[in-house]
């Protein structure tokens, strides 16, 4: 049987009106941590619940590894003159740098594009087992110039590891369906809705 696609999954639900009962589980979880990381964000101050519990979920970790995926709360430094940002990022790190790193943030996609997107990249996992290690091995430079994966332009930010309010929440590899999907997104400036349209004007002038 053919492995299934992430926007398969995404169409499959939408049809059924359900979802498979661990996706559920993880929409729970990963909710759970949304709502207090609100808290943390109106206050602009790193709420200790978020911190305790994404550790009894899943681990909390200081420890970024390029190629996996993470939720983290972000305050950026250029906020003042940015048009529009997101401070609950659904990021996977593609370049470290000194002070930070260079990631794709899947929520500056609609749900649809995430799927898309994910589909294209996970032929570069480097363990199709979907374990604890696997990692998808893509670089800036893969992405350079953006003819093969056109929706990681939008997508692609630059984040200053002192600028995090909270540690990484780290998603394990079968997980990445339900962590994409969920609503979670936390924009400033800009609805959803308008930073999704932005995102498609983008990526809808570049041509293969």
């Amino acid at each position: 049987m053919a492995e299934e696609s992430y926007l398969q999954s995404l169409k499959t639900a939408i049809a059924t009106g359900d979802i498979a009962a661990k996706t559920r589980m993880a929409a729970t979880w990963f909710r759970s941590i949304v709502e207090r990381a609100k808290i943390a964000l109106s206050r602009e101050t790193v709420f200790q619940t978020v911190i305790t519990e994404a550790a009894q979920a899943g681990g909390l970790t200081s420890k970024m590894w390029l190629g996996k995926m993470y939720f983290f709360v972000y305050n950026p430094k250029h906020k003042m003159t940015l048009p529009y940002y997101d401070m609950f990022p659904l990021v996977l790190p593609v370049e470290r740098y000194s002070d930070g790193f260079l990631g794709i943030n899947f929520h500056y996609l609609a749900p649809k594009e995430r799927a898309h997107l994910l589909d294209e990249i996970k032929i570069f996992v480097n363990d199709k087992t979907l374990s604890e290690k696997t990692r998808i091995m893509l670089t800036y430079d893969m992405l350079r110039g953006f003819t093969k994966f056109k929706r990681a332009k939008p997508c692609l930010k630059r984040y200053i590891t002192m600028y995090m309010k909270t540690q990484f929440i780290p998603i394990l590899p079968d997980e990445w369906g339900p962590a994409i999907f969920l609503p979670v997104e936390n924009f400033k400036k800009m609805s959803k809705k308008a930073v999704w349209m932005e995102s498609k004007k983008i990526y809808s002038t570049i041509r293969k």
